[in-house]
Protein backbone atom coordinates (compact mmCIF):
# COMPACT_ATOMS: atom_id res chain seq x y z
CA UNK A 1 0.00 0.00 0.00
CA UNK A 2 2.80 2.59 0.89
CA UNK A 3 4.52 1.45 -2.66
CA UNK A 4 1.71 2.66 -4.36
CA UNK A 5 0.67 5.48 -2.45
CA UNK A 6 4.87 6.55 -3.16
CA UNK A 7 4.22 6.14 -6.74
CA UNK A 8 0.55 8.35 -6.60
CA UNK A 9 2.69 11.33 -4.65
CA UNK A 10 5.40 11.23 -7.31
CA UNK A 11 2.72 11.03 -10.36
CA UNK A 12 1.14 14.23 -8.98
CA UNK A 13 4.04 16.06 -8.20
CA UNK A 14 5.83 15.29 -11.12
CA UNK A 15 3.24 14.94 -13.65
CA UNK A 16 -0.19 16.63 -12.61
CA UNK A 17 -1.60 12.76 -12.38
CA UNK A 18 -3.02 10.41 -10.40
CA UNK A 19 -2.65 7.42 -12.67
CA UNK A 20 0.00 6.40 -15.97
CA UNK A 21 -1.47 4.70 -18.62
CA UNK A 22 0.22 1.21 -18.88
CA UNK A 23 -1.61 -0.63 -21.80
CA UNK A 24 0.79 -2.95 -24.29
CA UNK A 25 3.39 -1.85 -26.39
CA UNK A 26 2.35 -0.36 -30.07
CA UNK A 27 5.59 0.62 -31.83
CA UNK A 28 2.60 2.63 -33.83
CA UNK A 29 2.92 4.97 -31.31
CA UNK A 30 6.36 5.73 -31.55
CA UNK A 31 7.92 8.80 -33.38
CA UNK A 32 10.04 10.58 -30.66
CA UNK A 33 12.97 7.90 -28.86
CA UNK A 34 14.98 8.99 -25.99
CA UNK A 35 18.07 6.72 -24.78
CA UNK A 36 19.56 7.13 -21.51
CA UNK A 37 23.07 6.06 -20.79
CA UNK A 38 24.10 8.48 -17.83
CA UNK A 39 27.91 6.29 -17.30
CA UNK A 40 31.45 5.18 -18.68
CA UNK A 41 32.63 5.10 -22.21
CA UNK A 42 32.69 1.38 -22.59
CA UNK A 43 29.10 1.42 -21.35
CA UNK A 44 27.65 4.07 -24.10
CA UNK A 45 29.69 2.16 -26.70
CA UNK A 46 28.35 -1.24 -25.95
CA UNK A 47 24.99 0.35 -26.55
CA UNK A 48 25.68 1.54 -29.56
CA UNK A 49 24.79 -1.38 -31.35
CA UNK A 50 20.74 -1.43 -30.01
CA UNK A 51 21.22 2.28 -31.22
CA UNK A 52 21.54 1.08 -34.42
CA UNK A 53 18.65 -1.39 -34.19
CA UNK A 54 16.21 1.02 -33.19
CA UNK A 55 17.12 2.93 -35.95
CA UNK A 56 16.68 0.39 -38.51
CA UNK A 57 13.26 -0.63 -36.62
CA UNK A 58 11.76 3.03 -36.29
CA UNK A 59 13.75 4.82 -39.45
CA UNK A 60 11.74 7.85 -39.92
CA UNK A 61 11.47 8.74 -35.91
CA UNK A 62 13.20 11.54 -34.33
CA UNK A 63 15.80 9.63 -32.00
CA UNK A 64 18.31 11.39 -29.12
CA UNK A 65 20.35 10.34 -26.65
CA UNK A 66 21.07 11.78 -23.31
CA UNK A 67 24.66 11.24 -21.69
CA UNK A 68 27.19 12.39 -19.38
CA UNK A 69 30.28 14.56 -20.68
CA UNK A 70 32.85 12.22 -19.87
CA UNK A 71 31.25 9.56 -22.23
CA UNK A 72 30.59 12.48 -24.95
CA UNK A 73 32.85 11.38 -27.26
CA UNK A 74 31.81 7.83 -27.36
CA UNK A 75 28.26 8.63 -29.10
CA UNK A 76 28.89 12.85 -31.07
CA UNK A 77 28.51 12.23 -34.59
CA UNK A 78 26.81 8.89 -34.20
CA UNK A 79 24.89 8.75 -37.93
CA UNK A 80 21.71 7.40 -36.52
CA UNK A 81 20.96 9.87 -33.53
CA UNK A 82 19.27 12.71 -34.47
CA UNK A 83 20.22 14.82 -31.16
CA UNK A 84 22.96 14.13 -28.37
CA UNK A 85 21.90 15.90 -24.84
CA UNK A 86 25.01 15.74 -22.50
CA UNK A 87 25.14 16.61 -18.77
CA UNK A 88 27.55 16.60 -16.11
CA UNK A 89 27.32 14.88 -12.62
CA UNK A 90 27.41 16.74 -9.41
CA UNK A 91 30.69 14.01 -9.16
CA UNK A 92 32.46 14.70 -12.07
CA UNK A 93 32.59 18.91 -11.58
CA UNK A 94 34.41 18.91 -7.68
CA UNK A 95 35.08 22.17 -8.83
CA UNK A 96 31.47 23.64 -9.25
CA UNK A 97 28.54 23.82 -6.29
CA UNK A 98 26.32 20.75 -6.19
CA UNK A 99 23.65 23.03 -6.37
CA UNK A 100 24.61 24.78 -9.47
CA UNK A 101 24.77 20.94 -11.07
CA UNK A 102 21.59 19.94 -9.49
CA UNK A 103 20.55 23.09 -11.24
CA UNK A 104 21.81 22.85 -14.46
CA UNK A 105 20.52 18.91 -14.45
CA UNK A 106 16.93 20.13 -13.93
CA UNK A 107 17.25 22.51 -16.60
CA UNK A 108 17.72 19.70 -18.79
CA UNK A 109 14.84 17.68 -17.06
CA UNK A 110 12.37 20.22 -17.72
CA UNK A 111 13.78 20.82 -21.13
CA UNK A 112 13.68 17.20 -22.28
CA UNK A 113 10.02 17.33 -20.77
CA UNK A 114 8.60 19.95 -23.46
CA UNK A 115 10.07 17.29 -25.94
CA UNK A 116 7.02 14.82 -25.37
CA UNK A 117 9.09 11.89 -26.16
CA UNK A 118 7.56 8.62 -26.52
CA UNK A 119 9.24 5.68 -25.75
CA UNK A 120 12.22 6.71 -22.87
CA UNK A 121 14.63 3.59 -22.30
CA UNK A 122 17.12 3.32 -19.06
CA UNK A 123 20.14 1.42 -20.97
CA UNK A 124 22.01 0.12 -18.24
CA UNK A 125 22.15 -3.61 -17.91
CA UNK A 126 20.90 -3.43 -13.90
CA UNK A 127 18.63 -0.31 -12.55
CA UNK A 128 20.17 2.29 -11.81
CA UNK A 129 18.13 5.41 -9.69
CA UNK A 130 19.22 8.18 -11.60
CA UNK A 131 19.28 7.30 -14.86
CA UNK A 132 15.20 5.38 -14.06
CA UNK A 133 14.88 9.04 -12.59
CA UNK A 134 15.54 11.02 -16.14
CA UNK A 135 13.36 8.78 -17.62
CA UNK A 136 10.59 9.04 -15.88
CA UNK A 137 10.98 12.73 -15.65
CA UNK A 138 10.27 12.75 -19.26
CA UNK A 139 6.79 11.39 -19.15
CA UNK A 140 7.39 9.24 -22.10
CA UNK A 141 3.97 7.04 -22.64
CA UNK A 142 6.41 4.17 -22.75
CA UNK A 143 9.64 3.83 -20.27
CA UNK A 144 11.76 0.11 -20.84
CA UNK A 145 14.51 -0.51 -18.40
CA UNK A 146 15.70 -2.90 -16.56
CA UNK A 147 13.60 -3.81 -13.53
CA UNK A 148 15.42 -3.17 -10.14
CA UNK A 149 16.51 -6.52 -8.22
CA UNK A 150 17.38 -4.70 -4.24
CA UNK A 151 14.34 -4.00 -2.12
CA UNK A 152 15.33 0.21 -1.21
CA UNK A 153 14.99 0.10 -5.17
CA UNK A 154 11.51 -1.53 -5.88
CA UNK A 155 9.71 1.00 -4.61
CA UNK A 156 11.01 2.84 -7.29
CA UNK A 157 10.17 0.48 -9.74
CA UNK A 158 7.17 2.57 -11.52
CA UNK A 159 9.77 4.70 -12.67
CA UNK A 160 9.64 2.33 -15.68
CA UNK A 161 6.07 1.34 -16.96
CA UNK A 162 8.02 -1.73 -19.27
CA UNK A 163 10.25 -3.27 -16.76
CA UNK A 164 12.11 -6.19 -17.93
CA UNK A 165 13.59 -8.68 -15.40
CA UNK A 166 17.51 -8.69 -15.27
CA UNK A 167 19.66 -11.11 -17.77
CA UNK A 168 22.27 -13.44 -16.26
CA UNK A 169 25.39 -11.80 -15.36
CA UNK A 170 27.37 -13.80 -17.15
CA UNK A 171 25.74 -12.54 -20.40
CA UNK A 172 27.66 -9.65 -22.53
CA UNK A 173 26.89 -6.08 -21.90
CA UNK A 174 25.84 -5.69 -25.24
CA UNK A 175 23.42 -8.89 -25.37
CA UNK A 176 21.87 -7.23 -21.97
CA UNK A 177 21.56 -4.13 -23.62
CA UNK A 178 20.43 -5.61 -26.78
CA UNK A 179 17.75 -7.45 -24.94
CA UNK A 180 15.68 -4.60 -23.43
CA UNK A 181 14.68 -3.86 -27.24
CA UNK A 182 13.89 -7.26 -28.04
CA UNK A 183 11.13 -7.13 -25.25
CA UNK A 184 9.57 -4.33 -27.62
CA UNK A 185 9.69 -6.92 -30.46
CA UNK A 186 13.22 -5.59 -32.58
CA UNK A 187 15.47 -7.55 -33.43
CA UNK A 188 18.99 -6.21 -34.38
CA UNK A 189 20.51 -7.25 -37.88
CA UNK A 190 24.18 -6.17 -36.96
CA UNK A 191 26.04 -5.96 -33.36
CA UNK A 192 29.53 -4.17 -34.19
CA UNK A 193 30.02 -1.11 -32.17
CA UNK A 194 30.58 1.56 -33.71
CA UNK A 195 32.20 5.20 -33.11
CA UNK A 196 32.53 8.10 -35.00
CA UNK A 197 36.21 9.46 -35.44
CA UNK A 198 36.52 13.10 -37.45
CA UNK A 199 38.76 13.65 -39.98
CA UNK A 200 40.58 16.32 -38.24
CA UNK A 201 41.61 14.20 -35.80
CA UNK A 202 42.73 10.81 -38.05
CA UNK A 203 44.77 14.18 -39.82
CA UNK A 204 46.86 14.67 -36.38
CA UNK A 205 47.66 10.97 -36.37
CA UNK A 206 48.62 10.78 -40.04
CA UNK A 207 50.96 13.17 -39.49
CA UNK A 208 52.46 11.99 -36.16
CA UNK A 209 53.45 8.44 -38.00
CA UNK A 210 54.92 10.56 -41.06
CA UNK A 211 57.13 12.98 -38.66
CA UNK A 212 58.29 9.76 -36.80
CA UNK A 213 58.43 7.59 -40.36
CA UNK A 214 56.25 5.01 -38.56
CA UNK A 215 54.73 1.90 -40.60
CA UNK A 216 51.56 1.27 -39.35
CA UNK A 217 51.36 -2.67 -40.35
CA UNK A 218 54.18 -2.65 -37.83
CA UNK A 219 52.55 -0.15 -34.72
CA UNK A 220 51.18 -1.98 -31.66
CA UNK A 221 49.46 0.03 -29.61
CA UNK A 222 49.73 -0.03 -25.63
CA UNK A 223 47.02 1.74 -23.45
CA UNK A 224 48.94 1.91 -19.92
CA UNK A 225 45.81 3.48 -17.62
CA UNK A 226 42.94 2.09 -15.93
CA UNK A 227 40.87 3.65 -13.21
CA UNK A 228 40.58 0.22 -11.67
CA UNK A 229 43.85 -0.78 -9.85
CA UNK A 230 43.12 -4.63 -10.00
CA UNK A 231 42.90 -4.29 -13.69
CA UNK A 232 46.83 -2.29 -14.02
CA UNK A 233 49.45 -3.79 -15.58
CA UNK A 234 52.80 -2.57 -14.32
CA UNK A 235 55.37 -0.11 -15.63
CA UNK A 236 58.10 -3.27 -15.42
CA UNK A 237 55.69 -5.47 -17.73
CA UNK A 238 54.78 -2.77 -20.09
CA UNK A 239 58.55 -2.11 -20.61
CA UNK A 240 59.42 -5.67 -20.79
CA UNK A 241 56.93 -6.85 -23.57
CA UNK A 242 57.76 -3.42 -25.66
CA UNK A 243 61.45 -4.83 -25.61
CA UNK A 244 60.61 -7.82 -26.85
CA UNK A 245 58.49 -6.44 -29.66
CA UNK A 246 60.64 -3.47 -30.52
CA UNK A 247 64.46 -5.54 -30.63
CA UNK A 248 63.25 -9.06 -31.93
CA UNK A 249 60.64 -8.56 -33.89
CA UNK A 250 60.78 -5.10 -35.52
CA UNK A 251 57.94 -3.57 -34.33
CA UNK A 252 57.15 0.09 -33.53
CA UNK A 253 55.43 0.39 -30.35
CA UNK A 254 53.06 3.61 -29.62
CA UNK A 255 51.80 4.61 -25.87
CA UNK A 256 48.87 6.12 -24.63
CA UNK A 257 47.41 6.66 -21.32
CA UNK A 258 44.89 8.57 -19.01
CA UNK A 259 44.86 11.75 -16.79
CA UNK A 260 47.66 11.47 -14.62
CA UNK A 261 49.57 8.54 -16.14
CA UNK A 262 51.85 10.66 -18.28
CA UNK A 263 55.21 9.59 -16.33
CA UNK A 264 54.33 5.59 -17.29
CA UNK A 265 54.84 6.53 -20.66
CA UNK A 266 57.93 8.85 -20.07
CA UNK A 267 59.39 5.64 -18.00
CA UNK A 268 59.15 3.06 -20.53
CA UNK A 269 60.21 5.38 -23.57
CA UNK A 270 63.30 5.99 -21.50
CA UNK A 271 63.83 2.78 -20.62
CA UNK A 272 63.12 1.04 -23.99
CA UNK A 273 64.90 3.81 -26.20
CA UNK A 274 64.48 3.66 -30.20
CA UNK A 275 60.84 2.10 -31.38
CA UNK A 276 58.90 3.50 -28.64
CA UNK A 277 56.59 6.71 -29.41
CA UNK A 278 54.33 8.69 -26.69
CA UNK A 279 51.29 10.33 -27.91
CA UNK A 280 49.06 12.13 -26.04
CA UNK A 281 45.21 11.68 -26.52
CA UNK A 282 43.38 14.92 -24.76
CA UNK A 283 40.15 12.98 -25.87
CA UNK A 284 38.72 9.87 -26.86
CA UNK A 285 38.40 10.67 -30.38
CA UNK A 286 41.81 11.44 -31.11
CA UNK A 287 42.53 8.32 -29.37
CA UNK A 288 40.33 5.99 -31.38
CA UNK A 289 42.11 8.09 -34.68
CA UNK A 290 45.09 6.56 -33.68
CA UNK A 291 43.81 2.73 -32.70
CA UNK A 292 42.26 2.67 -36.62
CA UNK A 293 46.53 3.05 -37.47
CA UNK A 294 47.36 0.10 -35.16
CA UNK A 295 48.02 -3.38 -36.08
CA UNK A 296 47.02 -4.34 -32.65
CA UNK A 297 46.06 -2.72 -29.17
CA UNK A 298 46.84 -3.64 -25.82
CA UNK A 299 44.82 -2.24 -23.03
CA UNK A 300 43.38 -2.92 -19.12
CA UNK A 301 39.66 -3.44 -19.16
CA UNK A 302 38.07 0.05 -19.52
CA UNK A 303 36.70 2.95 -21.95
CA UNK A 304 40.22 2.72 -24.14
CA UNK A 305 39.65 -1.18 -24.84
CA UNK A 306 36.11 -0.69 -25.99
CA UNK A 307 37.12 2.62 -27.95
CA UNK A 308 39.76 0.20 -30.42
CA UNK A 309 37.41 -2.60 -30.52
CA UNK A 310 34.55 0.08 -31.64
CA UNK A 311 37.28 1.34 -34.43
CA UNK A 312 37.68 -2.12 -35.69
CA UNK A 313 41.40 -2.52 -34.64
CA UNK A 314 42.69 -6.22 -32.70
CA UNK A 315 42.47 -5.48 -29.17
CA UNK A 316 43.72 -7.67 -25.88
CA UNK A 317 42.14 -6.42 -23.01
CA UNK A 318 43.65 -7.32 -19.94
CA UNK A 319 41.55 -8.12 -17.27
CA UNK A 320 41.73 -8.26 -13.36
CA UNK A 321 38.04 -8.85 -11.09
CA UNK A 322 36.21 -7.86 -14.08
CA UNK A 323 34.13 -10.53 -15.54
CA UNK A 324 35.15 -10.36 -19.57
CA UNK A 325 32.42 -12.38 -20.22
CA UNK A 326 30.10 -9.19 -19.45
CA UNK A 327 33.14 -6.89 -20.40
CA UNK A 328 35.64 -8.20 -22.65
CA UNK A 329 36.43 -6.73 -26.23
CA UNK A 330 33.33 -7.50 -28.24
CA UNK A 331 33.24 -9.24 -31.51
CA UNK A 332 35.58 -11.12 -33.34
CA UNK A 333 39.30 -11.30 -34.11
CA UNK A 334 40.17 -9.95 -29.75
CA UNK A 335 41.30 -11.55 -26.73
CA UNK A 336 40.94 -11.05 -23.09
CA UNK A 337 43.29 -12.02 -20.81
CA UNK A 338 43.09 -12.97 -16.95
CA UNK A 339 44.45 -14.90 -14.46
CA UNK A 340 43.02 -14.35 -11.12
CA UNK A 341 41.74 -11.56 -9.89
CA UNK A 342 44.58 -8.89 -10.57
CA UNK A 343 45.40 -8.31 -13.59
CA UNK A 344 49.60 -8.24 -12.87
CA UNK A 345 49.10 -11.99 -12.55
CA UNK A 346 49.48 -11.91 -16.28
CA UNK A 347 52.54 -12.69 -17.64
CA UNK A 348 54.44 -11.06 -20.10
CA UNK A 349 55.30 -14.11 -22.18
CA UNK A 350 51.36 -14.66 -22.45
CA UNK A 351 50.94 -11.58 -23.80
CA UNK A 352 53.58 -11.16 -26.18
CA UNK A 353 52.71 -14.75 -27.42
CA UNK A 354 49.11 -13.80 -28.03
CA UNK A 355 50.77 -11.00 -30.02
CA UNK A 356 52.78 -13.42 -32.18
CA UNK A 357 49.80 -14.42 -33.12
CA UNK A 358 48.75 -11.07 -34.90
CA UNK A 359 52.96 -10.27 -36.08
CA UNK A 360 53.14 -13.51 -37.81
CA UNK A 361 49.48 -13.10 -39.59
Amino acid sequence: MLTILFEKVFNIVIHGKWSWEKGVFDPARISRILMVRNDNVGDVLCSTPTIRALRKAFPNAYMAALVVRYSQDAILGNPDLDEVFIYEKAKHRPDQSRIVSLYKQLKLELFLKKKRFDLAIGMRSAFSWSEAWWVYFTGARYRLGYSPETEKDRRFSFFYNLGIDPHPSDRHEVKKTLGLIRAIGVTPRETHLYVAIPEGEREKVSSFLKKHSIDPDRLIGFHLSSRVSANRWCVENFTSLAKRLVEHDKQFVVLTWGPGDEVLAKIVGQKVGEGVFSFPTPNFKRLGALQERCRVFLSPDGGAMHFATAVGTSTIGLFGKTDPREWGPWGDGHVALQRGKSAGLITVDEVYQTLKQWIKN
